[in-house]
């Protein structure tokens, strides 16, 4: 396990680049678009970039906590602990706001593509899941130094 830690690292990190990217575009840029050029132009838009985007995520999403998970094994279990260092208790709490997450869009697919009725977390997930995944970057930097 020790050896491939570089190669869950990269993965993590780059999959965390791309996944906090789009929903920072969303929420960051795309929102001041629909207020300044109107719901058409800015529906066109987003469904241009679901397009891809909406085939990229759910696997990116899926590598990033996979390899998380392979990555947390490193730092916390039967063996080293789970609460007895800071480093511990802040990768906790970043697993915890990452799940957090992660039920968000499970039950945003479960909507979409099995209920098949309108997501009652449009309005908030990526909002949410941008605040969430700020909070959890911070707390991965933090975990170290603290």
């Amino acid at each position: 396990m020790e050896a491939l830690y570089p190669y869950f690292l990269i993965i993590h990190i780059l999959c965390a680049i791309i996944f906090l990217g789009f929903i920072f575009t969303d929420v960051v840029l795309l929102s001041p678009i629909r207020k300044v050029l109107g719901d058409v132009f800015a529906d066109k838009m987003w469904s241009v970039i679901m397009k891809k985007g909406g085939k990229i995520m759910p696997f990116c999403l899926l590598l990033l906590v996979l390899s998380g998970g392979a990555m947390i094994s490193r730092y916390i279990g039967s063996e080293v602990g789970y609460f007895s260092t800071t480093l511990q208790q802040f990768l906790v709490l970043k697993t915890l706001l990452a799940l957090i997450i992660v039920l968000a869009v499970i039950t945003s697919l479960t909507f979409h593509y099995i209920i098949k009725k309108s997501n009652p977390l449009a309005n908030i997930i990526h909002p949410l899941a941008l605040i969430l995944g700020f909070g959890i970057v911070v707390l991965a930097k933090l975990a170290f130094y603290v």
